[in-house]
């Protein structure tokens, strides 16, 4: 017995060390050169501790009606769990791999009887012990590359869980911004239905009230030009009118079917999607916004993708070593212990007979069809498949941000203006107002700026809905949130 755990001793030490001392996963495998992305002048690079891709998405999304709704899709949204199940069963592969250094254990209980023509020569034979099957000792590393494997496809997961997270976050604010931008059409067009209402509604009472006048006798020459004009400036009120009321129904639609995507991402069939005003968002705040960007070296601290192409390598190099290591002598480990006995009686104290056997057995693969050859092979070709493919998400990371950030820096551009023009032309139809009622302008002049200003505030809208969108982008492709 001595001797058994001795040697048993000396063979785990022996595993550990020659595990310990295999070969190790080298970084500079995936260290490439990463190019400085392009960015407008106007954008300034700031050390990591100050980027926006170090931010919390609370603090980069402080709407609160945004956050509530980031808080529910993260607590319910089913590709996510999806995502957290798959971690989940890496980590069952890696728990795997690690019982891949011990032996098969076997407890054995056995009772065998022996009849015979005379009974009193009969007897039985019964035993008890345990057993030690196909212990494979790891020479070569092969057991710690799969396990490394195992570990490094883990990591790779948790990167694309956390990639499922950071787009999850990324597409709830992008709905959310844009129902907000659906709202503030909807309202502009129901304001200009009530106004060409309105005016229409007091237009016939002036015109019926001037044609009774005119049966009666009572106007004055030249009235008859005055319900002419008249009738062109209600008209053209109608036009604005059926121009507002067909673009409404187009609207209407957007808001359901993006009220229904935010549900879809909150894992609900239904309910209400509380948001706030756009007014309440153009602020003077936003004015003077700034996104700092950082460095392009924390591309590969924040980006999941970036992460998990790495991690992507490391797995298909301990893969390639596994299926070298698979080429030597493999040694196993067969052993068992316990009682055999044979009395006339059908059980003893087992104090009789102690039995052991110990077998060692080194395996030295000749021909297995190509199998090993053409497994090396393929694991060598995955091994530089995924540093290309690490080598081209780099440089796509790099790409997507010097794009981001040009749309950024044009749209930021494009909101401030368009939202100063909105202001100038709701001025010029609160003055063409006053002068129509003090009767020195036609209601002409109050549709003409009436138009202009519906179209303004629709493309206000739409260009803050589109500056929004490359905020959203921007934090996306910097890796925002996703080491939260």
């Amino acid at each position: 017995m001595k001797i058994i755990f001795r040697l048993f001793l000396l063979i785990s030490l022996a595993e550990i060390m020659v595990g310990c001392s295999f070969h190790s996963y080298q970084s500079v495998l995936t260290e490439v050169k990463i190019p400085n992305y392009r960015k407008p002048d106007s954008l300034k690079v700031v050390d990591e501790e100050q980027s926006a891709a170090s931010m919390f998405w609370q603090d980069y999304y402080r709407d609160k009606n945004l956050s509530a709704l980031i808080d529910t899709a993260l607590a319910r949204n089913l590709s996510l769990y999806s995502s957290i199940l798959q971690v989940e069963k890496a980590n069952s592969y890696v728990r795997k791999s690690n019982s891949s250094f011990w032996p098969s254990v076997d407890i054995r209980i056995n009772q065998n009887e022996i009849q015979r023509a005379n009974p009193k020569d009969a007897f039985n034979q019964h035993g008890i012990g345990l057993s030690l099957n196909q212990w494979e000792i790891d020479l070569w590393g092969k057991l710690t590359s799969n396990k490394r494997a195992a570990l490094a496809n883990t990591l790779r997961q948790e990167a694309t869980m956390q990639g499922v997270k950071v787009k999850l976050i990324a597409d709830v604010a992008t709905l959310y911004y844009r129902l907000i931008g659906l709202d503030t059409k909807l309202e502009a067009t129901n304001d200009i239905i009530a106004k060409n209402r309105a005016y229409l509604t007091e237009q016939e009472r002036l015109i019926q009230r001037y044609e009774n006048e005119m049966t009666k006798g009572n106007l004055k020459r030249g009235s008859d030009d005055f319900i002419s004009r008249s009738n062109i400036a209600v008209e053209q009120a109608k036009a604005e009118l059926y121009r507002a009321k067909a673009i409404k129904p187009d609207i209407q639609a957007q808001i359901f079917i993006a009220e229904n995507a935010m549900n879809l991402l909150l894992s609900r069939d239904s309910g209400t999607i509380p948001r706030t005003r756009i007014e309440d968002i153009l602020t003077p705040e936003l004015m003077t916004d700034t996104i700092n960007i950082g460095v392009p070296a924390e591309l590969l601290h924040f980006r999941p993708d970036v992460m998990a192409a790495e991690y992507a390598v490391r797995e298909a190099f301990h893969l390639k070593d596994a299926a070298r290591s698979a080429f030597y002598p493999s040694l196993t480990l067969n052993a068992t212990i316990g009682t055999e006995e044979s009395y006339n009686t059908r059980w003893s104290d087992f104090s009789g007979t102690i039995v052991y056997n110990l077998f060692a057995g080194l395996t030295q693969p000749i021909f297995n069809k190509g199998n090993l050859q053409h497994n090396k092979r393929l694991r060598d070709l995955e091994s530089q498949q995924k540093l290309a493919d690490y080598q081209q998400t780099v440089l796509k990371a790099c790409m997507e941000v010097s794009n981001t950030l040009v749309y950024y820096q044009m749209n930021y551009a494009k909101v401030t203006n368009i939202a100063k023009r909105y202001e100038a032309l709701r001025k010029a139809f609160d003055y063409s107002r006053e002068l129509y009622q003090k009767k020195t302008a036609t209601y002409l002049d109050v549709l003409a700026a009436q138009s202009q200003l519906l179209q303004t505030r629709l493309d206000m809208a739409d260009s803050f809905v589109n500056y929004y969108l490359r905020r959203i982008e921007l934090y996306k492709a910097l890796g925002g949130g996703s080491m939260q």
